[in-house]
């Protein structure tokens, strides 16, 4: 992402330099002349803004290149033509053949080497941990251990929070209510939960939690108190209450609420001064277009590559986005055990849909389409953006503790409330979402930045976007120079400046069951 886009003038652009298709930035009208680099394009029909064409004839059986990779194959598509979906057809490549491949590749000598930026020394006002991290919010969590007595955690919440607001260093006191733990069997299903409450109880943004059960479910209060293992090296405060031992409902609500009060003193913090090796981020989009992929992502995926020079982490999920850029993810992976677990994770998700007899495919919307987003490997494609460039050091399971400095990919699904759960139980502690059309969910306990991929979009919908990424293509603003305000912005936020989704109060948790396929 050296030049992005790659060219580019007033009507056009190519993302890279071996694409062979050009991006509409506005109306072109029919019979008008392009000029893209050294090519001389008369358009064949009428083109809206966010619509591809030819910049020469692509013949029958040939690759159509994007981002400087295929997305499918051309059925002859003639120069200045529309690409559309009947001109074109699948491009297959089979996982274990890609991954074969990188792993020979990687016998020998040549390894991906990641951009490299000067360390800027920066840093943000945020909260130290016990255990050596940090928190960018502090919240204080009512974790209801089951669906059972996710109503009530809600209530403790709601009823504790009013007496809390305006407590000095407290972000709120946030009930992760959810639908699992109950009128289930034992196995991956319950272990996923365990993992997500467990390490969403765990994460630094998180000062404080209650442990909420009925009494007699799957799932109860002391499984969770196991899988913490030792509560007093947590450094902060975690107790119980079972609603059935407390006399139902309204003693319940009271009990709780009295815990929580009793608790706040313990849990209030105050900020200070951390550098960015403490920040990871979380990487999502939600209701992309076409200029998602030319200008949120790659401005996120930019602002992901300072953060890792930085010394600090981001976590890429949404396997169902990554289906068709599985060469170029691959390309990015310098060691053996990172490729197998790729493998494993895109196998299972394939498995998982073959199991329940439905396509991969329901992940390309309506919307997308609507969007200018041709199929779902261009949507891959555009997505993994967001990754930037740097290498990839791990791929975690869903919810799984982010282990390596740097880029680690999550499996996770494509669906926005599930996948963003999944990638902060995994230790991010503020997300960067990109949006095409306007996705407005925030998250539980995470700060949510919203980056419209137009001007338009941040202008229509200007009290739910934070940051605005269009003038990437729009005001040919660099990459490098709005990658330098996002991370300014980012920043902001991590020292303690509100999103709009916080101020909306927009807490969305919401887990992605096992044996579901989550599109």
């Amino acid at each position: 992402m050296e030049n992005w886009p790659f060219h580019s003038n007033n009507e056009a652009a190519i993302i890279a330099r071996s694409d062979n298709v050009a991006v509409a930035k506005r109306p072109i009208e029919r019979g008008s002349i392009v000029r893209l680099n050294g090519f001389e394009i008369k358009v064949a029909q009428g083109m809206q803004a966010g619509q591809r064409f030819a910049i020469r004839d692509i013949k029958e059986g040939e690759l159509l290149n994007q981002y400087g990779w295929p997305f499918g194959v051309s059925r002859g598509i003639g120069m200045g033509e529309f690409v559309s979906p009947g001109l074109m057809k699948r491009h297959h490549s089979d996982i274990r053949d890609l991954a074969e491949r990188r792993l020979d590749t990687l016998k020998g000598v040549s390894r991906f080497a990641p951009p490299e930026f000067a360390d800027t020394g920066r840093t943000f006002d945020g909260y130290l941990r016990k255990g050596g991290l940090a928190g960018t919010r502090n919240y204080y969590l009512i974790c209801p251990a089951s669906l059972c007595a996710s109503d009530v955690a809600g209530k403790i919440a709601i009823t504790s929070g009013a007496i809390a607001h305006g407590v000095a260093g407290l972000d709120g006191v946030v009930a992760a209510a959810h639908t699992e733990g109950c009128g289930c069997n034992d196995g991956e299903l319950i272990e996923r939960l365990i993992t997500i409450l467990k390490n969403t109880i765990m994460h630094p943004n998180v000062g404080g939690a209650l442990i909420v059960d009925l009494g007699c479910e799957k799932v109860h209060g002391n499984d969770l108190k196991d899988a913490l293992g030792d509560i007093e090296a947590l450094g902060k405060p975690v107790d119980a209450l079972s609603i059935q031992a407390s006399g139902g409902t309204r003693r319940s609500v009271e009990k709780g609420r009295k815990i929580v009060l009793s608790r706040l003193s313990e849990v209030s913090s105050t900020r200070r001064s951390l550098p960015l090796s403490f920040l990871t981020a979380g990487l999502e989009c939600g209701a992309s277009d076409s200029f998602s992929g030319l200008t949120a992502n790659p401005l996120i995926g930019r602002a992901v590559d300072r953060l890792v020079s930085d010394g600090g982490s981001a976590i890429l999920s949404e396997v169902p986005e990554m289906l068709g850029a599985e060469a170029l993810l691959l390309s990015r992976m310098n060691a053996a055990e990172t490729v197998e677990r790729f493998v494993r994770g895109i196998e299972y998700y394939r498995g998982l849909a073959e199991a329940l007899g439905v396509s991969m495919d329901g992940n390309f919307v309506y919307g997308n389409e609507k969007g200018g987003l041709l199929n779902s490997a261009l949507k891959s494609l555009g997505a993994v953006q967001k990754g930037g460039a740097s290498e990839i050091a791990s791929f975690l399971d869903y919810g799984e503790r982010i282990k390596e400095q740097g880029l680690s990919l999550m499996n996770g699904p494509g669906n926005d409330l599930e996948s963003m759960t999944g990638i902060v139980a995994g230790g991010a502690n503020i997300i960067l979402f990109s949006t095409g059309m306007g996705a407005t969910e925030g998250n539980l306990i995470a700060p949510v930045i919203k980056i419209s991929s137009t001007t338009g979009l941040f202008q229509r919908m200007d009290e739910d976007m934070d940051f605005d990424a269009g003038p990437v293509i729009e005001d040919a603003v660099s990459l490098d120079e709005l990658s330098g305000r996002l991370t300014d912005f980012m920043v902001e936020v991590a020292s303690g400046r509100k999103t709009w989704a916080e101020r909306w109060e927009k807490r969305s948790f919401q887990i992605w069951s096992a044996g579901k396929l989550s599109l």
